[in-house]
This record gives structure tokens, C-alpha cells and sequence, in this order.
């Protein structure tokens, strides 16, 4: 009997341990993939930067050569030539449809793919200091960004406005990431800082983002994101598709764990979209989309 009592206590307390760590998983869990859900929005709306500094440089005119990350099969269409008129140069991109077979979208310069339509709106001349450049994508353009294989489709509107002549404040209203594993929702206030010009047009540029963020992962769940070291982008195929460089913390508004992020663990900014999350002490690599 004694035997028996112990056994009982033995298994009792096992079971006890086992729910612990069950739970202690599911919530790790429940903060990577708000670490990874952050990730995906971070590094597309970043590529929707990408895209309307490269074309708004130029107001909407398709530059040829290798300076730009636009492919020559992208269409772009001006509604608006005028700024004298109040509204602004208004112009439209269309990379065509996303397809059925990889590789998905369009092969853009900066070795992304791209499908759908994005709409842009310019106040003034875009190096003027105080131009504004709003982009705005509906879900119903069908916008999708990735590597080919894995899409994700976003909608939201950004708005970009120079501060300096380096420059620029850009806050995201209303995102969406949307892709096979649910949808994120985001929106951000950020600085953006071109640390090295590569000369005329677009590739060869290097950024640096500082900033903060709301969202809403794939289950729902809201978080909050500080950069606590500015994130890195350097504009060249293979590099292009996230950052090099930098640190965030991401604190969970529904639990309040925090998680913290390094795009470089290690240490050699490296272009390989590899991330390290650090939670209660333990690391967890997962590679960006």
C-alpha cells in the first residue's frame, strides 16, 4: 500500500511537471510566432519602400538600365502628370498576376518577386525636403511580394514624407500580410535613414530603420514592437528581401512576455534572412520570409 501511495504521488507530480512545460511551450510558441508574424509584415511593407523611393525618384518615369530594381515587363501608368493641379502626380504599377506555377509574380532588380498593382500618389518633387508620397495598395489589387514560391499579399497605405535630405518619416496605416499561414495585421511609425548613396538609382543603396510598431499575429494575439538597434537593408539581390542587421524587442500586449529579435546573430550580416528570437533565455532561429 505504501508502494501504491508513492507511485500515486510520483505519477501525480509527473503529470504536474509535464502540464508545466506543455504550457511553458505554448506560450514560447505563441511568442515566435508573433516574432515571425512581425518579420513577414516588417520585411514587406520595407519592400513597398523599396519600390516607391526607386520609382518616385523618378516621378513615375520607367528608367532603363540596371539602376533600377523595376523589371521591364512592370506597366506603369500616370493618371496625374501635373503637380500644379493641387493633388499630386498620380501613377500606378502593375506587375501582372501572381500565376499558378512557381516561380510566382514578376523578378524584380532587387531579386524579389512581385504580382498585383500599387498606386502612388506625389505631393512635389520627391527630394524636395516636405514631399509626401503616399502608397496605397487594396486588397483587391491583389499585391504579393516574396521569393517566388512563398507569397505573401499585403494592403495598407503608407505615407512617406522627407524630413532631410537623407531622410524620411513613414508611417503605416491599415497593413495587412496575408499568406498559407493566416494573417498579420501592422502598422508602424519608422525613420528612415539612407546611411550610403550608390549613385544614381536605386540599387546599391544601404538603410537604416528605426522606429516602432503595433500588430496582430496569426492567432490574434497583439504585440508591440521597439527597435532597440536600427534595422539594416542593403539594396542588392540576395539582401534585398530583409534586413542585415539590427535588434528589436517585441512584448506581447495579451501576456505580456517579451521576446527579443536579432537579424544578425551572427555577427557578419550576412544576406541569408536568418533570425534569432530570444525568449526566457533561450534562442530560437527562424529564417524571415
Amino acid at each position: 500500500m505504501k508502494k501504491l501511495k508513492v507511485l500515486s504521488a510520483l505519477i501525480v507530480c509527473l503529470s504536474m511537471f509535464m502540464y508545466s512545460c506543455k504550457k511553458e511551450n505554448l506560450t514560447s510558441s505563441n511568442s515566435i510566432i508573433s516574432a515571425e508574424d512581425n518579420a513577414t509584415a516588417e520585411s514587406e511593407f520595407s519592400s513597398t519602400f523599396d519600390l516607391g523611393d526607386d520609382v518616385a525618384t523618378n516621378e513615375g518615369r520607367l528608367k532603363k538600365g540596371g539602376s533600377t530594381i523595376l523589371p521591364n515587363g512592370a506597366i506603369i501608368t500616370i493618371t496625374d502628370s501635373l503637380f500644379s493641379d493641387g493633388d499630386g502626380k498620380e501613377f500606378s504599377i502593375d506587375f501582372g498576376p501572381l500565376g499558378s506555377t512557381p516561380p510566382l509574380g514578376m523578378l524584380c532588380g532587387d531579386g524579389r518577386y512581385r504580382a498585383g498593382k500599387v498606386h502612388f500618389t506625389l505631393s512635389e518633387s520627391y527630394l524636395n525636403i516636405g514631399a509626401i508620397l503616399t502608397i496605397n495598395i487594396n486588397e483587391t489589387d491583389n499585391y504579393y511580394g516574396g521569393n517566388g514560391t512563398q507569397m505573401t499579399q499585403i494592403s495598407g497605405t503608407k505615407i512617406i514624407t522627407r524630413t532631410k535630405e537623407n531622410q524620411l518619416s513613414i508611417v503605416v496605416n491599415n497593413g495587412k500580410a496575408k499568406n498559407e499561414k493566416g494573417t498579420v495585421l501592422w502598422s508602424s511609425v519608422r525613420t528612415i535613414t539612407r546611411t550610403f548613396d550608390a549613385g544614381p538609382g536605386f540599387l546599391g543603396d544601404v538603410f537604416e530603420m528605426t522606429g516602432t510598431a503595433l500588430g496582430s499575429n496569426r492567432k490574434n494575439e497583439q504585440f508591440k514592437i521597439t527597435i532597440d538597434e536600427a534595422l539594416k537593408k542593403k539594396i542588392q539581390v540576395g539582401c534585398a528581401n530583409t534586413f542585415v542587421k539590427g535588434k528589436l524587442t517585441l512584448k506581447n500586449l495579451d501576456t505580456d512576455d517579451q521576446i527579443s529579435v536579432d537579424y544578425d546573430p551572427y555577427n557578419n550580416e550576412a544576406c541569408d534572412r536568418t533570425a534569432k528570437a530570444t525568449y526566457k533565455g533561450k534562442d530560437y532561429f527562424f529564417e524571415v520570409r
